[in-house]
């Protein structure tokens, strides 16, 4: 069998590409569902204020949410900041090669290729399982090239923390006892001590419906303690089809929720459902899926195929005030690591290959680029197409521009469309 050829890899391509740039919106909805954590996405929140900004040494983000003291004086706006995060995955020519199935749309036989498809639906499914240990422990300043994607909840909390959002003073940081497992038949001493913690929760929170956060273990202890509290003739209740999530009699309105991507360590967070919130800017220029046709370096194989994710993620804790929000101040440590990113590489790419040719120079070093390089990007349309704009790392709209690296993973992508095409589309990004 030959190559199925790249035209059809690039259908298959747009065919999957809506959902590959959700990331965990759509690949781990259920566990987001089963944490209770709200995804934004598409024009709920493109529909959000927001505004483009840079720091010193971060990739380009988008902030959502302008921050603003409301007249109740305890609650403010949470900004939502959302950074483009990029993957890449090598491939062969080899990998595709199937007859294709014809199956029937719309009264006309048109073909498929469903090995193909499986092949680039995992590669989805590897970009976020890259994204998704960020959710909670992403940190733009982590050392960890591969948590430094964006800023989780933990890394939003602990800022809450530092600039004193909150505090004891604010009643939303309680200290709880450590919980330990139960060390003899009747031990319930990590039950006892998490009673004690709720019994100086906010009334308002003790009346809503809550989830509490938590690892694994600290489930484990809670779990134990309870049934050793009622010499087990009474257990908790798991949720059918909740992979842990389990309620007691006691407290029916809390749903308790461990979970190895919150981490490891005696951190407990307890809060209204929907409160933490991922977003995903699914219609930005720079969420996108490109191909590469070939290895570029001299001697490279002229089979090799490369596809390049981009993705628009952050999070935010959408209510801090102690009726809705409340945490011990634990510690905590990711206990899972991702992805397999270069600090130091820079990438340029079309947002479709067939419509125009980018290149970058001087190339870089063993795939990387010093700080602080000055690189020349340049984008050349094919006939019938036109240059737009440079999106990502450059804003220009000139078909050659410079960018300067910031030694972390970074990418530009030339937009090109048909010449016949407005690009009036374009000029609110």
């Amino acid at each position: 069998m030959a190559f199925i050829g790249i035209d059809n890899l690039t259908h298959v391509k747009d065919k999957l590409q809506s959902n590959i740039i959700m990331g965990p919106a759509y690949y781990s909805a259920d566990e987001l569902a089963r944490m209770a954590i709200k995804t934004i996405t598409g024009i709920e929140f493109k529909d959000t204020a927001t505004i483009f900004n840079r720091k010193g040494g971060t990739a380009r983000r988008k902030v959502v949410g302008q921050s603003q003291n409301s007249t109740l004086g305890y609650m403010t706006e949470r900004v939502l900041e959302a950074h483009i995060v990029w993957d890449h995955y090598t491939a062969n020519e080899d990998d595709f090669q199937e007859k294709p199935v014809m199956i029937t749309i719309n009264g006309s036989a048109q073909p498929s290729f469903p090995k193909t498809e499986e092949f680039v639906n995992q590669i989805g499914i590897a970009f976020n399982d890259n994204v998704f240990p960020c959710i909670w422990h992403g940190d733009e300043n982590s050392d960890k090239p591969e948590m430094a994607l964006f800023n989780g909840f933990h890394a939003d909390l602990d800022k809450d923390i530092a600039n004193g959002d909150v505090s004891a003073a604010a009643g939303n940081l309680i200290p709880c006892a450590v919980l330990d497992a139960p060390a003899a038949e009747g031990d319930s001493a990590a039950w006892d001590e998490f009673v004690k913690w709720y019994n100086k929760w906010h009334p308002a929170l003790k009346r809503r419906e809550a989830i509490v956060y938590m690892s694994t273990a600290y489930g484990n202890y809670i779990a134990d303690a309870y049934e050793q509290k009622h010499r087990s003739h009474q257990a908790v209740n798991f949720i059918p089809d909740a992979n842990g999530n389990f309620k007691v009699r006691e407290y029916p309105k809390v749903t308790f929720c461990p979970s190895d991507d919150f981490g490891d360590g005696t951190r407990m967070i307890a809060t209204i459902p929907n409160n933490m919130e991922l977003g995903v800017n699914s219609t930005a220029d720079q969420s996108f899926v490109s191909i590469m046709h070939g290895d570029p370096t001299p001697g490279g194989d002229h089979k090799t195929i490369t596809f390049q994710i981009q993705g628009v993620f952050g999070t935010r804790i959408l209510r801090i005030n102690a009726a809705n929000f409340v945490t011990n101040g634990g510690t905590i440590e990711d206990k899972y690591w991702a992805g397999d990113y270069q600090k130091d590489s820079f990438t340029v790419v079309a947002n479709n290959a067939a419509w125009g040719d980018v290149s970058v120079s001087p190339a870089p070093v063993n795939g990387e680029y010093a700080k602080g390089t000055t690189l020349t990007i340049t984008a050349t349309p094919k006939e019938g197409y036109k240059f737009v704009k440079w999106a990502g790392a450059s804003n220009a709209t000139t078909t050659t521009a410079n960018v300067v690296t910031k030694g972390q993973p970074e990418s530009a992508v030339a937009i090109f469309e048909a010449e016949d095409s407005s690009s009036d589309s374009d000029s609110s990004n």
